[in-house]
């Protein structure tokens, strides 16, 4: 026999996967131990070649399994770094994801279509030189097997459809999304800070009807290396703006420096653009997206001491509220800033509208004797909002 099994190192719904020594070669090999009842896709498995896939050696049949011999990748697992501690950066998962999209894509374009049906972090291997593979080709089904007999995957990264026997494409689009939550782990919100719109991208990769999900593993992949490109240009400008302005220092050979924040209206956009994705248009979504802004506003107040960006940020987190419907919630961001800025007009203006929207015109007309009595400069210029305000009080120049 060729293949001398040594000891199984990963087992799963649809077979072990055991560490082999090739006699004739003398190197290890990976052995997957695949049903016989699969061993036409077995087969077709072996004509796949890609950079991060381990290449497909030899096939053999014994029984009732047959088994698929790979290239051994030494390295581990991200699940078996995960459990041993490790946690992952903002910018690990998205150069990872961005790999990841790249197979699947690769697959899905194959005629016929593979779905790999087994997406999780045991069966993305990290090579000692730092490479990622997918491994594990089980679970893979090609496009013509559109029902199964049994659920392919795993619980909490399989997809609903699943486990009525049928794959697809959004099948591994939605064990994507899976991953990415579970490789964030705890640091979730930290990560979220960093790549506001990679909720979304989760959130809607997740989501539990096929047809509500992306439905190309490229589309994804567009928009996770487009999220990668702006988070390298925004580290890149924070170094080149550190070296152009010499704020560094040097101590005892050593070179330290003070990690500036971005402008405001830059860090502000970064929060905002999830307004502009067009899940925020989905009902369903709109509730969640709006949390995840006033999250990231939030973290704005604590960053931004200036008395313009606050004034921006309570007004943002005043008409965010409003979209969530929480009324109360409001009025208490508008109160907030007439406690600390009663001479802001503006805020007359947005939490006046407010009150008329709400039907509560008599709280709005004592909103503008309150106006009246804090605020003496008539050379101020208003903005819209607060002509529209004197518009619906019937204040004008005749009120």
């Amino acid at each position: 026999m060729r293949y001398c099994v040594l000891e199984e190192i990963g087992s799963g719904g649809e077979g072990s996967l055991y560490l082999a020594r090739d006699m004739e070669l003398g190197c290890y090999r990976a052995v997957k131990e695949i049903p016989s009842d699969r061993k036409k896709e077995a087969k077709l498995l072996r004509l796949l070649e890609h950079p991060s896939m381990p290449q497909m050696i030899d096939y053999v049949e014994n029984g009732d399994y047959c088994y698929l011999v790979m290239e051994y990748i030494r390295g581990k697992s991200l699940g078996q770094l995960q459990r041993e501690g490790h946690i992952f950066s903002a910018e690990e998962i998205l150069e990872y994801t961005v790999v990841i999209t790249g197979i699947l894509e690769y697959l899905h374009g194959q005629k016929p279509p593979v779905y790999y049906g087994d997406l999780k972090p045991d069966n993305l291997m990290l090579s000692d030189s730092g490479k990622l593979y997918l491994v594990d080709f089980g679970s893979a089904v090609f496009g013509y097997s559109k029902l199964q007999k049994n659920c392919m995957g795993t619980k909490g990264f399989a997809a609903p459809e699943q486990y009525e026997g049928k794959m697809d494409t959004t099948s591994d689009i939605y064990a994507l999304g899976k991953n990415i939550r579970v490789l964030a782990g705890k640091n979730w919100y930290r990560i979220l800070w960093q790549i506001p719109g990679l909720f979304l991208v989760v959130k809607k990769c997740t989501r539990r009807k096929e047809k509500n999900r992306y439905q190309s593993m490229a589309e994804v992949r567009k928009i996770l290396v487009n999220m990668r490109k702006r988070k390298g240009q925004g580290r890149r400008s924070i170094v080149a703006a550190l070296l152009t302005s010499g704020f560094f220092a040097i101590t005892s050979g050593v070179i330290f420096y003070l990690e500036q924040k971005p402008e405001f209206h830059v860090a502000l956009t970064e929060v905002t653009q999830m307004y502009y994705n067009k899940d925020f248009t989905e009902k369903e979504m709109e509730v969640e997206v709006c949390t995840q802004i006033e999250k990231g506003l939030q973290k704005l107040q604590n960053q931004y001491s200036e008395k313009e960006a606050q004034r921006k940020l309570l007004l943002l987190l005043a008409a965010n509220a409003e979209l969530m419907k929480e009324w109360e919630k409001t009025a208490v961001y508008y109160e907030q800033l007439l406690l600390h800025d009663p001479q802001y007009s503006e805020v007359y203006a947005k939490y006046g509208l407010f009150l008329i929207r709400r039907g509560l015109e008599s709280e709005s007309r004592r909103l503008w004797a309150a106006w009246e009595k804090n605020h003496g400069d008539e050379s101020e210029e208003k903005s819209s909002a607060f002509f529209l305000w004197e518009a619906q009080l019937g204040k004008g120049e005749n009120g």
